[in-house]
């Protein structure tokens, strides 16, 4: 009888599990990282191993990209802009579009919908869309959904499962506020100025100068610096780095770029911008 009686309750258990179960959804799965979990940096072979959720795996090498752009000239005063935050793979090679279900297209209406005022009105003075360098023909808006839809698809932690109680396009906020985030800490105007690498009509400079400059003022680790083909104005720097936690709130930790400079040796041109406002 005792036999009978448990065996009654554990099924009456399983029927419980049943019936509270059948509705949890993918979406409404919360994996809660641990503290030692956020302190795994990505691209380590502990990575590997780590919940996905709480570690960029597999694309675990992030690119904080920027423009220059004299001509219109895009963007507050002399200053650098955002191109965007890119998840590569950490032997260089990169996934892109990883999730079509999730190509939003009306960006400043789904911030808005998580009342990220400040945050739009940042993205719409310093993320300007600069077709020759970006291949992204359109707005502005345009490029911010391209970014998304193209690289952050692509990021393990901000994958909707990594929520609780997720909401349509939530994780566009951890996207385009640590894309800003990462922009700030890189003052790249301000970088070169220091080295007396400043936008000039007459003066030109040598990549390794450039190089070297940015490398110092990062701790040590030399970015991608592009230039345009045929005619060497410099228009592009990417900051390569690890990240340590999620993309919300984890900790970048800068390392050297793994793809060569399109820019000659000599004679860069760095111009001033011919419209110092880019409207």
């Amino acid at each position: 009888m005792w036999a009978i009686k448990n065996a009654s309750f554990a099924l009456s258990l399983l029927f419980l599990y049943l019936f509270v179960t059948a509705d949890a959804s993918p979406a409404t799965y919360n994996p809660i990282c641990s503290k030692s979990e956020l302190d795994i940096l990505s691209c380590s072979s502990a990575s590997l191993i780590t919940n996905s959720c709480c570690v960029e795996s597999p694309g675990g090498l992030l690119i904080v990209a920027q423009l220059y752009n004299f001509n219109p000239g895009l963007g507050p005063g002399d200053s650098w802009t955002m191109h965007g935050l890119w998840p590569d793979f950490c032997n260089g090679s990169y996934p892109s579009s990883c999730d079509s279900s999730r190509a939003y297209t009306d960006i400043p209406a789904a911030l808005k919908t998580y009342k990220q005022y400040q945050l739009l009105d940042y993205m719409t003075e310093w993320w300007r869309n600069d077709p020759i360098v970006t291949t992204e023909n359109g707005t502005d808006a345009d490029l911010w959904a391209h970014e998304f839809g193209k690289h952050g698809t692509c990021m393990s932690t901000l994958h909707p499962d990594c929520y609780p109680g997720y909401q349509p396009e939530l994780e566009l906020v951890d996207f385009y506020s640590t894309s800003v985030r990462l922009f700030k800490n890189y003052p790249t105007s301000n970088f070169l100025a220091a080295c007396d690498i400043i936008p000039s009509n007459t003066t030109t400079y040598d990549l390794a100068d450039i190089e070297r400059c940015l490398a110092n003022a990062t701790g040590g680790f030399t970015p991608h610096m592009g230039c345009s083909r045929n005619t060497g104005y410099l228009n592009e720097v990417w900051y390569y780095g690890h990240l340590r936690g999620r993309i919300d709130g984890g900790t970048f930790e800068g390392t050297n770029s793994t793809f060569k400079s399109t820019c000659p040796a000599t004679g860069i041109k760095y111009p001033p911008k011919l419209n110092s406002n880019g409207y």
